[in-house]
């Protein structure tokens, strides 16, 4: 018999997590991961992650009368600690589970409890005094404030009520800005369709089945999409999300919760949609605990050995990432052992049933002045992703947002960075950099037997600032965490549009093959200095020829480009910009040269040409 869920987690994480809670145990407040301070300034949330964990592993795994005096000393050692939203969400999950076991004033003592009552609450970043309005949050966040208000309410610390004004806030903010499509947009209409975006559903329907609610049909359609996505996504590496900021690991875990809660949910999945669904969570689960658990470090590793994620998720957060990402498994295997799945094997033809998947879809994320939607393409073992979208305020100018398609593995972008990968970048003779990113007026998919188009209408370029791009030898990072350009004011548009150049763009996707063509029509007095593209790739051994380039190892074996001149190599340097969830790049690809202009016209494009994924054994 093959692995099942319940081997993997017996085998390989549940022996992680027993030896996690006696290092927190012992270690005190001076524990130390891979050299960086566990309790430290940066580490948001991680002592109600303490809490969480710590209460899972004794009551689950431990089960002594040690374990759980030492879970009271834990929680009495982290309740002093600041709680913010994850983090308060995460220790009053723990303290229900255990007040589920009748063990809650036995394990904590009555004024560490008081104590955890008034810091536990979801006040702390909603404005009850303003709509229930979340304080400088994304809208994800009313998922995390409607968790804390419901286990407020099981644990006796307040009446019921404040949960449903949370949850229908959420709604509305879903109504408003997606409508009928139903995916999330985290921010008030710029169009930030990511890994959120996808995962809301599942984390609210999880909420739902352990508070001992019935799912609204408004996220039960929510979630049936998402797990639709999932399921287009699926692959034989057990990877996940492949854009967006917060991904690699929590990719791979978006994943896991979209389609467990699915399948415990039920109704949602047919059968043959569970065993694929089944057969990936399983390959997802064996990447979490061989590829981001580094047994070098002791720890999930998102940050050494060339691996980089986002400022939000830096390392001072090691043991709160460590964490949680155990509990989010714990959490997945939950579900799908209550789906009557836990030890059911792998199928046997798992890859058969991947390649019957759809080679082409497209996902509408909303309509409206813009367009949003996601194109998801599955060719010879590779499933790529071009997310046609706005990262807003503080994504739009980075490479993870790019509508670019992106594989794990493949392409991917450098969190923090814009390279500007595969989008064309054009330098104005007035000194402005601009590109054709966010603003999609309309977008017109085609598909046909052998091959899908999608065509791209946009009204207007965005401003990308300075200090973005690569100048010789020197590599700059985008703005500030804020990210947004110098001068303008919190009221204008983000990112700042410039108005005479449209663009119509075409990606084609055939078998072993992309393209992408633009042609840019450009009115008024506005010249174009240079045009300039950007490969970034793992492929090795690369030889130049001309405008063309090709590799003698990798998934992408060949590109040209037609209208940005001849290219250079280079190969990439542990400094951090080549760095992507999964892994240093290894070599970056540059074409650029001064554009042909006629009649107001520009034109450029470009071709991949890529082998087949390797099979997993």
């Amino acid at each position: 018999m093959g692995p099942t869920m319940r081997k993997i987690i017996e085998q390989d994480l549940r022996p992680v997590m027993k030896d996690l809670f006696w290092r927190v145990s012992e270690g005190g407040l001076d524990l130390t991961i891979d050299g960086t301070k566990a309790y430290n300034d940066q580490a948001q949330f991680v002592g109600g992650k303490v809490i969480n964990q710590a209460c899972y592993t004794a009551l689950e795994l431990l089960q002594t009368e040690e374990s759980l005096e030492k879970l009271g000393d834990m929680i009495r050692m982290v309740c002093d600690m600041p709680m913010e939203t994850w983090g308060i969400l995460n220790g009053i999950t723990g303290l229900y589970r255990l007040q589920k076991a009748g063990l809650l004033e036995k394990v904590v003592d009555r004024e560490t409890l008081e104590k955890l009552k008034k810091s536990l609450d979801w006040r702390t970043f909603v404005d009850t005094d303003h709509h229930y309005a979340l304080i400088h949050k994304p809208t994800n966040y009313y998922g995390v404030a409607f968790g804390i208000a419901r286990y407020r309410e099981l644990l006796g610390w307040e009446a019921e009520g404040h949960s449903r004004h949370l949850l229908d806030r959420l709604m509305e903010h879903i109504d408003q800005y997606s409508g009928e499509f139903c995916f999330m947009d985290e921010t008030p209409g710029e169009g930030r369709f990511d890994r959120y975006s996808i995962l809301v559903p599942s984390e609210l329907t999880s909420l739902f089945l352990a508070t001992g609610w019935e799912v609204p049909e408004k996220i039960r359609t929510m979630l049936t999409k998402s797990t639709h996505v999932f399921l287009q996504l699926a692959n034989e590496k057990g990877v996940g999300f492949p854009y967006g900021r917060s991904i690699g690991a929590y990719g791979d875990t978006a994943a896991l919760e979209v389609l467990s809660a699915a399948a415990e949910l039920g109704g949602i999945m047919t059968d043959d949609e569970m065993e694929i669904a089944c057969a990936y969570s399983m390959k997802l689960l064996k990447h979490m605990v061989d590829f981001w658990y580094d047994k070098d470090m002791d720890s999930i590793n998102m940050w050494e050995k060339g691996r980089k994620t986002d400022n939000y998720r830096n390392k001072n957060r090691i043991l709160g990432e460590n964490l949680s990402l155990c509990m989010q498994m714990i959490n997945s295997f939950e579900h799908w052992e209550k789906a009557g799945y836990a030890d059911h094997p792998i199928c046997d033809d798992f890859a058969g049933r991947l390649e019957k998947l759809d080679a082409y879809t497209y996902v509408p994320f909303a309509k409206g002045t813009y367009e949003r939607g996601l194109v998801i393409v599955r060719d010879c073992g590779n499933v790529w992703a071009l997310p046609l979208i706005n990262g807003g305020q503080k994504y739009y100018n980075k490479d993870p947002y790019m509508p670019v398609p992106h594989q794990n593995l493949v392409l991917q972008g450098v969190p923090e960075c814009n390279h500007g990968q595969l989008i064309p970048q054009l330098f104005m003779e007035n000194g402005e950099i601009v590109m054709p990113i966010a603003y999609f007026k309309k977008i017109t998919p085609q598909i046909e037997a052998n091959r899908m188009s999608v065509t791209c209408e946009l009204d207007a370029m965005c401003l990308m600032g300075e200090g973005i791009f690569i100048s010789g030898d020197t590599r700059m990072e985008g703005s500030s965490e804020d990210n947004s350009i110098a001068g303008n004011s919190a009221k204008e548009q983000i990112p700042k549009r410039v108005e005479g150049i449209s663009d119509q763009v075409i990606y084609t996707f055939e078998k072993n093959k992309i393209s992408r063509r633009d042609i840019f029509t450009i009115t008024g007095n506005q010249k174009v200095k240079k045009i300039r593209l950007v490969l970034l790739t793992f492929s090795q051994d690369a030889a130049v020829y001309d405008s063309s380039v090709k590799f003698g190892s990798g998934v992408i074996t060949a590109m040209n480009a037609e209208g940005y001149g001849i290219c250079s190599v280079r190969q990439a340097v542990c400094d951090g910009s080549y760095d992507t969830p999964m892994g240093r790049l290894c070599a970056e690809v540059v074409w650029e040269c001064e554009p042909k202009c006629r009649d107001g016209k520009l034109q450029a494009g470009w071709t991949i040409e890529y082998a087949e994924m390797e099979r997993s054994i």
